[in-house]
Formats: C-alpha cells, structure tokens, sequence
C-alpha cells in the first residue's frame, strides 16, 4: 500500500528539491549521454521525468522505444545493446540507468560491454534471483503476460535460463550505484544491496517507493550528482610480452 504514495513523493520534489544545488553542465564540463531502460511492464513514458531532469542539467537523453518492458529477456538485451551500440557510436561512453528490470538489464550491458559504458545506475534493482526478490503479485504476473504472449514455457520466471542467466553478474571496471529503499514495496530491499565488495560498487539507500523511484527527490539527487562526476579513465590493457628463443 506504500506505493500508492507515489504522488505525494513527485509532489514534495517542489518543496525539498527545487532549491536544491543541481549541478548543472558547465560550458566546458562533463555532458553525459544518458539512456534509461524502464522496469518490467512499465515503458519509457515512466522514466519521463528522470530523463527530463537529465536534460535540464545538460546532459544528453536517450530512450529505447520500450512501451511495456515485458518481452523474453533475451530479445530485450538484444535490443538494449544495438540501440547502445548506436549511441556510443555518435556520443562516446554511455550512462545507463535502469528502474526495477531495468536495472538488471543495464549490469548486463555494463557485464557484456563495458567499453561501451560510462556507468550504471539501478533504482530498486534486485541482484539476485528475481522470483527471490519480488512480491508475489509481481510474480503471478510476470506468468500471467508469459501466458498470454505465447511465450515459452517459463519465460519471465526463475526457470526462464536466458532470464535468471542476468542475476549476480560482477560489476567489473564499470562504476556502479545501487539505488534501494527499506519501504520498497516490489522488490525485497535486501536483495538489491551489491555484495561483491567490488570497489566500482556503490550502496546507497533512500526513503522511496519502488514506483516513485523516479520522481523521488533524494533519488533525483544521487542521479545528479552521479552524473557530475568525471568520466572514469579506461585502464590500458596489459602489452603482450614477445620473447625471442
């Protein structure tokens, strides 16, 4: 029932965030090139705002024409990584922030092609198993459009291989900031909390709910200044050493 606050929680961004320092783009600073990937069955209209806010900081905005993101895992990361493709091929590194699936599919992007992005972003994200993590209505759900796509069987559920093959992947060199909330009420907070104890992982918790993670201002806030930062530096690869026999 927390979620049904999602309102009240765009509406408060005018009173606790419109005085808010935003760091905005300088002449010379560091413009990011930005794509959001909405959580499951919610479309790109969702992360709307995010990206609105995005763009008024300077920053350059990208959508990947998901209306509901509820297609078989595997054909969504197809997507996902040729639209990223597309983007780095014009702009250079890419931001990708993730809500809920979203996020899932973002470190699977960041796992597959870590050249290509500059950091990830989840909100509410879990990292492990998604049957694990999620509200049985989710859950029920996710079986139910299974269904009535015609999808095969297991598709959107923990027996989905190409599905459940997203969960617990390394971070790698990408910088990463975990985004969650303990009255998060989708997604099991605990299961979205990085354990790796990788140095490129960032927890950080807010007072959110899933839905309106969004439009939440604490949450608006770590976008902002997460993107403020300046670009990470690509560590060389190692020389191959030729010995002469």
């Amino acid at each position: 029932l927390f979620e049904l606050r999602f309102p009240l929680e765009a509406a408060l961004f005018w009173i606790h965030g419109i005085h808010h320092p935003w760091p905005h783009v300088e002449k010379d600073g560091h413009r990011k090139s930005v794509m959001m990937i909405p959580g499951f069955m919610a479309g790109d209209f969702t992360m709307t705002p995010l990206g609105g806010l995005c763009s008024w900081l300077g920053h350059k905005t990208f959508f990947n024409g998901i209306r509901s993101n509820s297609r078989c895992p595997r054909e969504t990361v197809i997507h996902l990584e040729r639209h990223l493709e597309k983007i780095h091929d014009t702009e250079g590194r890419v931001v990708i922030i993730g809500q809920s699936l979203g996020g899932v599919y973002a470190r699977e992007l960041a796992s597959r092609r870590p050249e290509l992005v500059e950091r990830v972003i989840t909100l509410g994200s879990p990292i492990r198993y998604v049957e694990d993590s999620s509200n049985a209505v989710v859950i029920a759900t996710a079986r139910m459009i299974a269904k009535l796509r015609n999808m095969d069987d297991g598709c959107l559920t923990q027996s989905c291989s190409c599905g459940m093959a997203l969960v617990e992947r390394h971070p790698g060199d990408v910088p990463t900031t975990v985004v969650y909330s303990r009255t998060d009420g989708v997604v099991h907070w605990e299961s979205c909390i990085d354990k790796s104890g990788a140095k490129t992982v960032e927890n950080i918790e807010v007072m959110a709910s899933h839905v309106g993670m969004g439009v939440n201002t604490d949450v608006l806030r770590v976008v902002a200044d997460r993107l403020a930062a300046a670009p990470r530096v690509s560590m060389p690869r190692p020389t191959p050493v030729v010995r002469l026999i």
